[in-house]
């Protein structure tokens, strides 16, 4: 297919800019903007899968996540709140931002007349989020469609759960979304989002920052060093609906048979598991032997800095005594000639 020069010229810009350190993530988003415009684009698809391999990427985006969750953790729930995580990171879509604007204010929460049922909805993806409670979005998307046919403002109720369902990781969700509302509206702001939600729906499985896949194996391990005594996710999940309620029930039934899924399931568990990348090596995870070491240089810093205000935090010292060092590319970071340089290393918090 012949494209317009004007893609060709932003093929070139996201090139020049995704080679320097730090130029991904725009250089990504002129990629999706493409994609939004020509979604069968292999060209621009590939591109941004290579900016996604390089090494400073992997290296910043590994430390980031590890902030919030340990590689060795492999609990299923925890891989989608690590693709949450990297798609927000990434991220450059402006809806993100404008709906802080008073002219979009209404992207920020909502349809007003159907606010009680979206925020219902949300607070349930929030602990299916945080907690791996899969009750808790299967219940939250019967809200969602009963605010979609109730509100006098569709186009904005559908946005508006399709960011949330991105946000939260849930792409093939979001997708599902963002999709119904582009075929019903003419909305260039939001197949600009489906664009990008689509890529990271068909891609997330092989980003080269994300730890194996894993049953819970590695965590049960890790964990039985740490604290044998830890309540595991079916405890803190019946703990949390003993506090706030246990999720309704959704009123749509599978539209696969237990009968059926019974004769399914084992035919796909033989398919062979889309290959990962290899750019980083991950063998250590199976190796550890659970016991506390050198902490990531995040952290120290973290804790560097806490004394320099004379916070010292104990607990934090603790918390991450498990958290294990990610060494940094031996390449040196490529800056561009033409901005500032701003190293990390040039904060002194002795």
């Amino acid at each position: 297919m012949n494209y317009p020069a004007y893609i060709q010229q932003m093929l070139d810009q996201a090139r020049e800019m995704g080679q320097w350190y730090g130029g991904q993530a725009e250089a990504m988003a002129l990629c999706f903007d493409i994609l939004a415009l020509f979604p069968e684009h292999a060209e621009a698809s590939g591109l941004i899968w290579q900016f996604c391999c390089d090494e400073w990427l992997i290296y910043d985006t590994r430390n980031a996540i590890q902030q919030q969750i340990d590689e060795w953790d492999d609990r299923p729930w925890q891989e989608r709140h690590r693709v949450a995580l990297s798609f927000r990171f990434m991220s450059r879509w402006d809806g993100w931002q404008r709906e802080y604007d008073e002219e979009y204010a209404g992207e920020r929460n909502g349809p007003p007349d159907v606010y009680n049922l979206l925020d219902e909805g949300k607070g349930l993806l929030i602990q299916s989020y945080c907690l791996g409670d899969e009750k808790a979005s299967d219940a939250a998307w019967p809200l969602f469609v009963q605010a979609f046919v109730q509100t006098s403002d569709p186009r904005l109720a559908m946005l508006w759960v399709g960011k949330l369902y991105a946000e939260m990781g849930f792409l093939a969700d979001a997708g599902e979304v963002l999709a119904s509302l582009c075929s019903r509206f003419d909305d260039a702001n939001a197949r600009r989002l489906f664009a990008e939600v689509i890529w990271w729906r068909d891609n997330s499985y092989r980003l080269p920052w994300l730890p194996p896949a894993g049953d819970g194996t590695r965590y049960k391990r890790m964990m039985a060093c740490i604290d044998p005594n830890a309540p595991d996710d079916a405890e803190v999940i019946r703990d949390a609906h003993k506090r706030i309620g246990q999720p309704s029930q959704p009123i749509w039934q599978p539209a696969i048979s237990p009968d059926l899924a019974e004769r399914v399931m084992p035919i796909l568990d033989e398919l062979d598991t889309p290959a990962t990348s290899n750019l980083v090596d991950w063998s250590f995870l199976d190796s550890d032997d659970g016991q506390p070491g050198d902490m990531p240089e995040w952290a120290r810093r973290s804790v560097k800095l806490l004394e320099s205000m004379s916070l010292y935090d104990e607990e934090l010292v603790y918390r991450y005594r498990w958290s294990r060092p990610i060494q940094p590319p031996s390449t040196p970071r490529r800056y561009n000639p033409t901005e500032p340089i701003h190293e990390e290393d040039d904060f002194d918090y002795d």
